[in-house]
Parts: C-alpha cells; structure tokens; sequence
C-alpha cells in the first residue's frame, strides 16, 4: 500500500478542508426517520433499521457496508447517539475518509496543497456527493473504494504488491457495488507498464484472480448467516441457495438494467443524465474540469492520471447512459469525481502558464475568485434543497398516523419510505411512537391480502391508492372491493359491504361519534343508504367554538377520503366514515357536517347535523370500536 508522507502543512491544508466541510455537512445530519422520497432518499430508511438491527439490506445486500455500518452505529449508540443520526454519521465517517484520500492524491499528483484543498472543497459541495454525506446510504462507502483504488493505481514510485492490491480491493469494490466494475478500464491502464513488465505474470494475474473473488464473495457468508441467526430484518430469502444468489445477482435490478428501447428513450436518459451532471457541478465547471483532463495530457506528469480519470468518466458515463434506464449516484460519482481532478489540474496549468509570463499572482487570485462564486453557487442551490430533504417530517407523521390502526388489523404501507418509518419505530425506536405500534401487523404491497382479508382487517392510509388503484386490490384479492374509514386518515379494504341487522326506510346516519386525540379531532360517522343514491355529493365537517365561529374543517370531495362516491353505494349498504380535523381539541365546542352538491349559486345542503364536543384529553388514543 501507498505510504502517506504528509507534511505538516499538507496536514493542515486537510484540517482546513476538514472543519469547512463540517460546518457545512453536521447541520444538515438526517437525524430523523427518513420520509422523503426523493431519489436520492428512497432507501435510506431501510438502511437506518439494519444498521441499528444488524439486518441485511435489498438487493444485492451490500454485506461489507452492513457490516461495517452496524459495528460503527452499535458504537456511537453507545456514546449516546441516537439511532435515527447513528446511521447517518457512518456515512459522514466514510465520506470524509474518501476525501481525504483524494486529498492526498491531489496534493502527491501535483504538489499543490493549496488548490489540492480548494478542489476538495468544492468537490464536497456538489449535491451528489454532500447528500450522501449526511444520510444512510451505501454511496459514500463507495467513494472510499474508489478513491483508495486510484490512490494505488496512480501513486507515483513502487508500490510493493499494487496489483494484488487492486485485485483485492476492486473485488471488494465490486462486491460493494456492482457499478465498481466500471473503473476496471481505467485502472488496468494505470497499470498496465507494470502488469506488462511484471515477472512470471501467469502466477501474478491468478493470485490477482483469486484475490480479486475473495473480496468479493467473503462478504457474502453475512446474508446467510444473519439469516440462520433469525436476525430481526432480512431482506429476501439469503438463507436460501436460490435466495443467495438473487441477492449476490441483484435480480430485482434488471428492470433498470439494458439499452433503452428507443431513440427517444437514449435521448431522454441522455437528458436526465446530464441535467443531475449539471446540478452537481453546474455547466462551467463541467467544461472546465474537462478542459482541464484533457490539457493535463499535454503534462507528462499528469498524463497518466488524466487518461485514467477520463477512462474512469466515459465508462460510467458511457455505461449509465446506455444500459441504465434510471439515475445511479453510484455511476454518478465516478464521472463527478473525474471532472473535480480536471478542476485541479486545470488551476495547476494555469498557474504554470501564467508563472512562465510572470503573473502568477494574478492567476491565483483569479481560480481563486473562480472557486469562491462556484463554492458559494453550490452552497446556494444545495444547502435548502438537502435540508428539505433530511428535514421532511413525512416519516414522523405515518408513525403517528399508523397509531390510529385498529387493534389486531393488518396496516399495509407500501415498500419505501413510509413503511420503513413505521417499521424503525417498531423495531428500532419504540420512543417515536405509542405502544399501540405493537398491536397491529406491518405488511407492505407484497402480503398475500386475500388471506388476510378472509381473517381480520386489512387497512391503509388513502394515498396509498394512488400507486395502487382499487383495481390492483381487485386483481389480487380476486373480488370486488369495498372501502370503508377505519380510523383517521385510514381505509379498511373488504370484499363485503356492511349491512346494518335492522335496517331503516331512508337515507341517513346510523350512528356518529367524536373522538378527541392529541391535537386532532375526529367524527366517525356511518351513513345508511336504502337505495343507489342517484347522485354524488361532497361532505363538509366544521369545528365551530363556543362563540359558534369556524376553526377548522375537514371537508371531503366525496365520503372514505373521496374514495366512494355515493353512486357506487349498494342498496342497503351501511358505509363507515371517519373526518380527522387537525385543531386544538379544547377549542372546539360543537361540530357541524352533512352531505351538499356545489350549484352556480352556492351550496346545496341535502343533509346536515351538529354534534356537541366535550373534549377531556387522557393522554391516550381511544380509537372508535
């Protein structure tokens, strides 16, 4: 391995580099369950279960991170931590390991401390690379590997076994992430005099081989045996042969993987990949780091380094746009990180030219302006776009709305951010939630619903039906469905309707009742039907004070979160509802709902009741029976 001699100011040009980056990365730490779902996000929330549950993660499992990951944050648990942050800190602890290996790297290729600095800087300010700093994600695991694979690659002088070196760690590269592989063409470049000039080469490539599998399987004895060990969360079935291999293969990966099927198709994907190349490091920054690797080939000093970073670019580029139909931060950082070094021998090309007319100083003045507007740039447009991210609550309200579940039902949440923030406060974090977490089954879109519809309830929040429209329940259940409002802002699914033992002669309530939770009042209302109702009407609720003013509502396009017009009602059928009004329960002195119809001239009520409220707050959820 490469030996790092740093001076004592090339160490402090890093602790420079190190305290800027962490006024910018620590205020922007994901300290809560994850709930957005943006892109970058989508997996974060199951990553901070198994790191704090020592589970295993989606395909292809990502053993040495898991690994690695859970033995940090048992650690920072232990000092205190919380489990939410736990995750994330790890990310923070890999990702600024990598830079400073790339740090390194830049300041032994060009002997530059201070531009060897900026350039590092700058590099962590791009969107792609800050975000996962500051997350629980596998990316920046991966430019650790990375940047360690071009520290042994590129090292100038021996570097005793550099080859089985980089068998070694680009096995456990690609072990980590299959888009590893893309920096084999640069890396076999950087290397090649050596492999070329190298004694009984035959003997040096098999070691390299079996150095190179050992990396990459090894890892792979974790699945399985978390698996045998009943750990908590496992992903799949790696217990299994056939199990394993699905994840080593990453099956569930081939719908992004192949060439796009059109003309239109490349062009979009070219599209989409290079407008996230242009957010991370905006339109003059890529031309300039490629002006900058391509001027670098005239320097016969940074001529293998900038042949290696371009290979190490156009292979993951090439690749992402050609046979990957989504965005990839894994194929992404490579490509970014090449242009960064651009950036770097680009500021050391210009200085040299400008020393040679006797303007060096200018020079340094001006890539330092340079460097200061696309510092500030990147911290503009990135800083309120990842705080938006990391600080999205949405995570924390599906918790506090999965406590409404009924006792003994089923809650079904989609595989994703919301079913994972439901299942940390399960399985990680019981203080997130109330013990009622524990009363109900987690299932996400997979379960098999028939069965569990056939013995018990089945619910789930409204939105859910916008991935999932009620004809994908039929097709799954095999029945017609019948939606009903179990509690606040969830939905029973059924397959039968409700009919009342008793039933009236005419349209009305059968029943109605208030409930008064933290900060929400909700009315359960059932309403009766004895005939199709020939038309479709809206429900308004109103929370009206003492006074008889209003001040709140919880209007409804159409009753069960608009999810059943009248019309579709059966004749005799009994359909309960229940209208959550965010508001101060203490304020609220009566309510007020019914059914109307908008007309030109107003609001035709064609039903309308009030009820009293005498809100006195236990500190419990008393959901309706």
């Amino acid at each position: 391995m490469p030996e790092l001699p740093f001076s004592r100011r090339g160490a402090g040009g890093f602790a420079l580099v190190l305290v800027i980056l962490l006024t910018v990365y620590l205020p922007t730490v994901q300290t809560i369950p994850n709930g957005s779902d943006h892109y970058y996000m989508i997996d974060v929330g199951e990553a901070q279960i198994v790191l704090n549950t020592w589970g295993t993660l989606h395909m292809t499992g990502y053993p040495l991170y898991v690994i690695g990951g859970s033995a940090l944050v048992s650690l920072l648990r232990a000092l205190g931590i919380a489990p939410a942050a736990a995750p994330a800190l790890v990310s923070l602890l890999w990702g600024l390991i990598a830079l400073a290996l790339l740090y390194a790297l830049a300041v032994h290729l060009t002997g530059r401390i201070i531009p060897a600095a900026a350039v590092t800087v700058l590099y962590g300010l791009t969107r792609t690379v800050w975000i996962h700093h500051v997350i629980a994600e596998v990316y920046t695991f991966e430019l650790l590997i990375l940047a360690l694979l071009l520290m042994l690659a590129l090292w100038r002088g021996p570097v005793r076994g550099r080859i089985r070196w980089l068998a070694l760690v680009g096995g456990i590269g690609v072990g980590h992430h299959r888009a590893v592989a893309m920096s084999a063409p640069a890396l076999l470049y950087a290397v090649w005099p050596e492999l070329r000039a190298a004694p009984r080469r035959f003997r040096l490539l098999v070691e390299s081989l079996l150095l190179g599998l050992g990396g990459l399987f090894l890892p792979y004895v974790y699945l399985p045996l978390r698996a045998h060990a009943g750990a908590g969360w496992v992903y799949g079935e790696p217990g299994t042969w056939r199990g394993f291999w699905e994840q080593f293969l990453g099956v569930e990966a081939g719908r992004f993987i192949g060439p796009p099927d059109s003309l239109a198709g490349l062009l979009a994907n070219v599209d989409t990949i290079n407008t996230v190349l242009i957010t991370d490091l905006t339109l003059p920054g890529i031309a300039a780091g490629l002006v900058g690797l391509l001027w670098a080939l005239r320097d016969d000093r940074l001529r293998r380094a900038a042949i290696t970073l371009l290979l190490l670019g156009a292979a993951s580029y090439g690749f992402h746009v050609l046979f990957y139909t989504d965005v990839l931060s894994a194929l992404i950082l490579p490509v970014t990180l090449a242009l960064a070094f651009g950036w770097l021998f680009l500021i050391v090309r210009l200085e040299e030219a400008a020393v040679r007319l006797g303007q060096g100083r200018p020079a340094r003045l001006l890539w330092g302006a340079a460097a200061l507007l696309l510092a500030a740039l990147l911290l503009r447009q990135n800083h309120s776009f990842i705080t938006g991210l990391v600080r999205d609550d949405s995570g924390l309200q599906t918790i506090a709305q999965a406590a409404y579940t009924p006792p003994d039902a089923t809650l079904m949440l989609a595989w994703g951010p919301r079913y994972f923030a439901v299942a940390f406060a399960r399985e990680v974090d019981p203080s997130l939630g109330s013990d009622r977490l524990r009363d109900f089954t987690l299932v996400d879109h997979r379960a098999a619903f028939w069965h569990i519809v056939q013995n018990g309830m089945l619910v789930t929040p409204p939105y859910t039906f916008y991935n999932q429209p009620i004809p994908w329940w039929q097709e799954r259940l095999g029945e017609r469905v019948v939606l009903r409002a179990a509690a606040p802002y969830l939905v029973q699914i059924d397959t039968r309707p409700q009919r009342p033992a008793d039933p009236p002669e005419s349209f009305g309530v059968l029943a109605e009742r208030v409930q008064c939770l933290p900060g929400l009042v909700a009315l359960a209302v059932t309403w009766f039907t004895p005939d199709v109702p020939a038309e479709d009407l809206s429900v308004f609720v109103h929370a009206l004070d003492a006074d008889g003013a209003l001040i709140a509502q919880g209007d409804q396009a159409a009753p069960v979160y608009g999810l059943r017009p009248l019309t579709g009602w059966e004749a005799g059928e009994a359909v309960r509802d229940v209208y959550p009004i965010a508001v101060d329960p203490a304020a609220v002195a009566r309510l007020r709902y019914g059914l109307y119809r908008r007309t030109a001239d107003g609001f035709d009520h064609r039903y309308e009741a009030e009820l009293p409220v005498n809100c006195r707050l236990a500190g419990e959820i008393e959901m309706p029976g």
